[in-house]
């Protein structure tokens, strides 16, 4: 699969969703990301990357 294909089906699945409180979503195509922002004011930013491993991060 293609990155691009893989922001576009993430950007799908999560404004699909009725489980999470969403208030925006913005991607970033340049940087690779995908911003979740959620109503109670916190913000999850995933960095997507081709590199044949996963992680999650957290600050």
């Amino acid at each position: 699969m293609e990155k691009n294909e893989f922001k576009d089906r993430l950007f799908d699945v999560l404004n699909e969703t009725d489980n999470l409180s969403i208030q925006d979503i913005m991607v970033d195509d340049k940087q690779d990301m995908v911003n979740v922002y959620l109503t109670d004011g916190t913000r999850f930013s995933i960095y997507i990357e081709n590199c044949g491993k996963w992680c999650i991060c957290e600050e």
